[in-house]
């Protein structure tokens, strides 16, 4: 079976409900096959997480990927088979120590993404739930954050009840509006990262390391932090069960169907729109 020439070189797929499971974490079969698609057309396929770059490995690995991969929401690029960096944003020390200082005080739990490790304050059910939701694999509990932030800090969170912080974002928000994007990721984690990160602008930054125009990029997605790159990339499809902000900004929505295997459907509408089986290719 022969298709007609696809015209798109990078795409850019999310990992928690779009690639895997929103169930289980899982990479379904038919998902699998559409990355192989994608693959076998000449389109590379760049994984693009919130996660940090050592925990999507695994998925990386389990999928035989060559590409560089977007991790920590577009702060780091970089490409695991050589440790080549290809973007990286950082917090400025001051502004980290500050955040850590100010977010201790008020009794926040705290998470540190660091070049090196994630690091947190300590245990409660708030650091656990975060924890869990992320995916973290092996996070050190650190008495002492501010020590970290001579280096290499990629973004901070607050870890605590949803309704506090809130309270606290727009008051942030203001007060760093030159230095961060500060945002709550999902209830209760308040996260604040570099000004000029996000995915879209990792994904613009490797598209042209590479020599991808512009109007060669995909994009794939499901949540907050997908809706910057569904709306600015070439072409965009979020997935069905995809919150409201992401279907909104995405150029298609895919078909419904089962959550596990989203992604395939939104491949197969990119193929069928842009590249159709040519019976006299």
């Amino acid at each position: 079976m022969k298709r007609a020439y696809f015209p798109y070189r990078l795409a850019a797929v999310d990992l928690d409900g779009t690639l895997l499971s929103p169930d289980n974490k899982t990479i379904s079969a038919a998902n699998a096959v559409a990355i192989n698609t994608l693959r076998e057309l000449g389109c590379e396929v760049v994984l693009a997480s919130g996660r940090r770059h050592e925990d999507i490995l695994p998925v990386y690995h389990e999928l035989d990927l060559t590409a560089p991969v977007i991790s920590s929401d577009g702060i780091l690029v970089k490409q695991p088979l050589t440790e080549e960096v290809f973007y990286e944003q950082l917090v400025e020390p001051a502004v980290a120590r500050e955040l850590i200082r100010e977010g201790l005080e008020r009794e926040y739990s705290i998470y540190v993404y660091h070049s090196e490790s994630a690091f947190y304050s300590h245990h409660d059910e708030y650091s656990s739930r975060y924890q869990h939701v992320t995916r973290s694999r092996k996070p050190i509990l650190h008495k002492n954050l501010t020590g970290l932030t001579g280096t290499k800090v990629h973004k901070v969170v607050w870890c605590g009840p949803s309704n506090k912080l809130r309270f606290e974002q727009k008051r942030l928000a203001e007060l760093f509006q030159k230095q961060l994007v500060v945002c709550e990721s999902e209830g209760g984690y308040l996260e604040f990262m570099p000004l000029m990160s996000g995915k879209f602008a990792a994904l613009s930054h490797l598209a042209v390391q590479l020599g991808v125009p512009e109007h060669s990029t995909l994009a794939f997605g499901d949540g907050w932090n997908d809706v910057e790159i569904l709306s600015r990339a070439a072409y965009s499809v979020a997935m069905s069960h995809a919150s409201d902000d992401a279907k909104a900004a995405a150029k298609a929505i895919a078909p419904e169907g089962d959550p596990a295997e989203s992604l395939a459907r939104a491949v197969n509408l990119v193929l069928e729109k842009f590249s159709p089986v040519c019976s006299s290719c």
